[in-house]
């Protein structure tokens, strides 16, 4: 989509969990003094300890919010604990290889350094794998169980509105690092005055460490009911070799990375700028939103706002600004 890397929007709020979570699913960690006194009680009880690593999932059960608490013994041998904000033990988990490699990240994001996070669009691919690269429930973009989220306000003099709507129907596979990588699939509809004006057919995929990829986009340009054009389109593997990455899995301030690196036309470079923006919209308000730059080939620098368990929920190019208006979610995921 011209002058936007991001397709894809405000999604769930709240997701039910009467599923067996993927283990690629990152929370946010927490302190133990913010925590629910119901939530630090349980893992007391449970064999844990004050300051130890817990997450809260960007997703509600009943209602409540849900968190994830690390327990080791004295062998090494992690347990995760799932609570609700009530202190109700919802389930326990034990750890496995997806789940280390997030530990990892997050202990090594503590300690200042960098964990894995998403290759750059001007590196090979080695080492990244996809499992199950449909189930994208990275916190700040849990597109698995998007149904449609529509975004309005104004660009230019322009009044705009996009409904992004998921299309859990429509497959398209990929080959990436000689894997199969079936695609997930998000339409944009986006209309200048109450018009049509374009219809964006955009592909994702999220690898096993939770990072988000942009795989390409079929796009329709239209004027008076009629297509004029495909501006922007490209595809993986057809016009280039590389993904873009999306989102990373563990956004940092200061993380830069490239969600479209096709051509001199195709190109957008990406920034972390904070990861602790409040934003207000007619859908709600929002704390703790990661807010990127983007600059694309053109230039003209556009801002995103990501909020944890929902996605983007503000659009602000340099001449408008476009916030969420509703989101509908599912609370399963598409397979």
């Amino acid at each position: 989509m011209k002058n936007k890397t991001m397709t894809v929007a405000g999604l769930v709020a709240g997701v039910a969990l009467g599923l067996i979570l993927p283990s690629s699913f990152a929370g946010l960690a927490q302190k133990w003094d913010e925590l629910p006194n119901a939530v630090k009680e349980t893992i007391l009880a449970k064999g844990g300890k004050e300051g130890g690593h817990v997450d809260k999932e960007g997703f509600k059960k009943d209602g409540k919010a849900v968190y994830e608490a690390e327990l080791k013994d004295k062998d090494g041998v992690v347990t995760d604990l799932v609570i609700t904000e009530d202190g109700k033990l919802i389930e326990t988990k034990h750890d496995d290889a997806a789940d280390k490699a997030t530990e990892k990240a997050d202990a090594a994001a503590k300690k200042g350094k960098k964990g894995k996070t998403a290759k750059s669009a001007k590196t090979n691919m080695t080492g990244v794998k996809f499992s199950h690269p449909r189930d994208i429930t990275n916190p700040y973009l849990p597109l698995a169980y998007l149904t449609q989220d529509i975004l309005e306000g104004k660009e230019g003099a322009a009044k705009v509105r996009t409904e992004r709507t998921a299309k859990p129907d429509v497959r398209k596979t990929f080959t990436i690092n000689g894997q199969s990588v079936e695609a997930l699939v998000v339409e944009d509809r986006d209309y200048e005055e109450g018009q049509l004006a374009e219809v964006a057919t955009d592909y994702f995929a999220q690898d096993d460490d939770g990072n988000v990829y942009y795989l390409g986009e079929d796009v329709d340009e239209i004027k008076d009911g009629k297509v004029i054009g495909h501006d922007g389109a490209w595809m993986l593997g057809k016009d280039t070799q590389i993904p873009g990455v999306l989102f990373p899995a563990h956004p940092q301030v200061g993380d830069k990375f490239e969600s479209e690196a096709v051509s001199k036309e195709i190109h957008e470079g990406d920034e972390v700028i904070s990861i602790s923006e409040t934003v207000v919209t007619p859908a709600g308000t929002y704390n703790n939103c990661v807010k990127i730059k983007e600059t694309p080939a053109d230039g003209k620098i556009e801002y995103k706002y990501f909020a944890p368990g929902v996605g983007v929920v503000r659009e602000a190019p340099d001449d408008g600004d476009i916030l969420m208006t509703s989101h509908k979610s599912t609370s399963s995921l598409v397979k």
